[in-house]
């Protein structure tokens, strides 16, 4: 487009925007505060991938009615994760804080992303014989129900670092691995069916840069060492209630 006084230059479209972000979100060499977080961390990030439902998805007959379970329960959590963000995107400030821009720019562009992790789950328990009505009206069980409440108190008191720990990075994180660990079983279960397969295969394929940006940006937003330590805290706390989460679900069956 031009004017009488010449071309008119636009910003840049959201699209391509968000992929300049993300691009300055590439890995970089881990600090030494960092390794030792990540290490502390194994434990409680292994008890995830270590659930005997999964253990119990890849090695044994297909535990149907668990799974049928783990739906239902962790709906809250999954249709929740935008708005999480978007409690968190409203600690932004437009660049007063070391980081700040880019964690503003990051949430906003996965924050739409994650707007459609909602109905392709919402396919993926219809597939499971999980009717819409109830899959929303599901109210969860104490030990999922306690996972949602801490993500929300987490995006609500705690910081930026801490939030990005406790959410993309624990929560986001395990999920990319677990998934890997049983998307070879649910392909045999609908062997036909991408639609029912597309929530799976969008975290075990696709969506592993989301834990590793948002590490970046926990290095970037994060302030001295109480700080740290609380985002290794609240990143283990996500982890455990997870584990028990998941666990749950598998107890409940018997």
């Amino acid at each position: 487009m031009t004017t009488d006084s010449g071309p008119v230059n636009r910003p840049p479209s959201r699209t391509q925007h968000h992929r300049t972000v993300k691009s300055e979100l590439t890995e970089t060499p881990h600090p030494a505060w960092a390794l030792t977080m990540v290490d502390a961390l194994r434990p409680d990030w292994s008890a995830v991938l270590e659930a005997p439902l999964f253990a119990a998805t890849t090695e044994r007959d297909f535990p149907e009615k668990a799974w049928r379970r783990m739906l239902l329960e962790f709906f809250c959590v999954v249709e929740a994760f935008p708005k999480y963000m978007g409690v968190y995107l409203a600690k932004t400030t437009f660049g007063q804080t070391p980081g700040d821009y880019l964690a503003r720019d990051w949430l906003i562009g996965n924050i739409r992303t994650e707007a459609l992790h909602a109905q392709w789950y919402a396919d993926w328990a219809a597939a499971h014989g999980i009717g819409y009505d109830e899959l929303v009206s599901h109210r969860p069980g104490p030990e999922v129900g306690a996972l949602y409440e801490y993500l929300w108190s987490v995006c609500y008191r705690g910081t930026l670092a801490e939030a990005f720990g406790a959410v993309n990075y624990a929560i986001e994180g395990t999920t990319g691995e677990w998934t890997q660990l049983v998307l070879p079983a649910f392909r045999k279960l609908y062997p036909d069916d991408t639609r029912a397969l597309l929530w799976l295969t969008e975290h075990a394929e696709y969506d592993d840069a989301h834990p590793r940006e948002a590490f970046e940006l926990i290095k970037i937003t994060v302030g001295g060492e109480d700080e740290r330590k609380k985002v290794e805290s609240a990143a283990r706390r996500s982890l455990e209630l997870f584990r028990r989460g998941i666990d749950a679900c598998l107890d409940d069956i018997g």
